[in-house]
């Protein structure tokens, strides 16, 4: 620390933050000063006075995950009452947890607070958090979510965790195949509630639903509003059924360049799809985790 004299005292006027001791580091410091200091957790008289917004806010969720897991017991408890008061944050928050500790941190909670976090969670991620809780409570839970979240999730829950119909999300665009450049561009600005990811590819169905075309975000930003989806799409898009396994995916994703996979079921109709940011998380294994903490 690195004080200063003022009138009535001595304040604290800059910290160095280098992670190696004193007397080990050789002749380089790296100060900050105190007043852009802020105290993740604990100082909370002091709090208003060095930042107006807490720094909580300005960590992306996997920072605040990894903040969590290091975290003692009562660390943890205030980390995450700040988080509770942002709903949309808090569930960010739990899906980049690993399963083990999202599990047992939920298992604490009530039936109804578990049922808060899932209802703002990703369906996908949602469900497999309630596979998580204890088999006597999952029915309860799942009795408290949204109505449609509660029916995407049932739809989960019928697959496999380890395939493609487990790790597939349940939130997709597909529009009929006559709809222009413009009708699909219209229709992913308003599909707000919407994972980003899953928005890169639009899909096309006739008038059975059978998955018919699907074409990338920036083919349609660059094409004439006027043309078709029937024109732009490629009529033959790359899929996987819902009991491919991580292999399958892998490979499919890798040798044709794809962001987002759609799953089908038997009738060609299009049931989900697979984002590769999903994927990557289902690749990586606990060691490889171990490995980058």
């Amino acid at each position: 620390m690195r004080l200063a004299h003022v009138q009535d005292g001595w304040v604290a006027a800059a910290v160095d933050i280098h992670p190696r001791g004193l007397l080990h580091r050789r002749g380089t410091q790296t100060w900050r000063d105190w007043s852009g200091i802020e105290a993740l957790i604990g100082h909370d008289v002091s709090l208003p006075a060095r930042a107006r917004l807490g720094g909580l806010r300005r960590l992306k969720p996997a920072q605040l995950a990894d903040l969590i897991e290091e975290a003692s017991d009562h660390e943890q408890q205030e980390l995450l009452s700040r988080v509770h008061a942002h709903p949309e944050l808090e569930a960010d928050v739990f899906e980049e947890l690993e399963e083990n500790e999202a599990g047992d941190l939920l298992e604490a909670r009530t039936d109804a607070e578990v049922a808060d976090v899932l209802s703002h969670m990703r369906s996908d991620d949602a469900a497999d958090a309630l596979l998580d809780l204890p088999q006597e409570r999952r029915q309860m839970v799942l009795d408290l979510l949204p109505e449609t979240k509660r029916q995407k999730v049932i739809v989960l829950l019928g697959f496999q965790e380890a395939t493609a119909g487990g790790l597939m999300g349940v939130d997709y665009l597909s529009v009929p195949a006559t709809s222009t450049a413009a009708d699909v561009l219209r229709a992913v600005r308003e599909a707000t509630a919407m994972q980003p990811e899953a928005l890169v590819v639009a899909y096309s169905h006739d008038q059975n639903n059978h998955l018919v075309g699907a074409v990338g975000l920036v083919a349609l930003l660059q094409a004439d509003p006027q043309m078709t989806m029937q024109v732009l799409a490629d009529p033959e898009p790359v899929h996987v059924h819902p009991d491919a396994d991580l292999t399958e995916i892998t490979l499919a994703m890798a040798d044709y360049n794809l962001f987002v996979l759609p799953v089908l079921d038997s009738e060609d109709r299009l049931i989900g799809v697979l984002t590769i940011d999903d994927i990557l998380e289902a690749a990586i294994t606990p060691e490889q985790r171990r490995m980058r903490a």
